[in-house]
């Protein structure tokens, strides 16, 4: 598994380790385990998932129970992210990132991206994830991008 956050000068050393922390949950919730991923979020009312295949919550028993229940359906075996963005201003902050997964699927490779975003607030002095927007990327999407180039 790769997860890399470099590039991201903006980001101070306490919220580049915390958003780190988020990916390596991340890793965990695409193989099926959500708890790491849970630990890095706020317990909030005012959270949001918005998921990748058009799903979402808001609340944070509502956004728990959303990431259960993906994560049962979760078998990707390598993540890749890709930073775009990553800024902070006082106790808020936001990253947006391309994640990168892969997996075999009796014999036959499979992958997918997704274009995400995800902001986080500091709360009682830690850093907490507040919001996970993402979308898959399509085949064509993929192909105009690179056909127009970064930027």
């Amino acid at each position: 598994m790769t997860i890399e956050i470099q590039g991201t000068p903006s980001l101070d050393t306490e919220l580049a380790e915390f958003v780190t922390r988020c990916l390596d949950g991340l890793s965990h919730q695409v193989q099926g385990d959500s708890e790491p991923f849970l630990e890095v979020w706020s317990h909030a009312d005012d959270v949001a998932v918005l998921g990748a295949v058009g799903s979402y919550a808001q609340g944070w028993d509502s956004v728990r129970t959303h990431l259960l229940g993906a994560s049962k359906s979760l078998d990707w075996t390598d993540l890749t992210v890709q930073p775009l963005l990553a800024t902070a201003s006082g106790d808020l902050a936001v990253t947006v990132v391309l994640e990168h997964m892969s997996r075999d699927v009796e014999g036959e490779a499979g992958s997918r991206t997704l274009r995400t975003t995800q902001a986080y607030r500091r709360e009682n002095g830690e850093w907490r994830l507040i919001l996970r927007h993402a979308n898959t990327i399509s085949p064509g999407d993929e192909a105009r991008e690179r056909a127009l180039g970064p930027g």
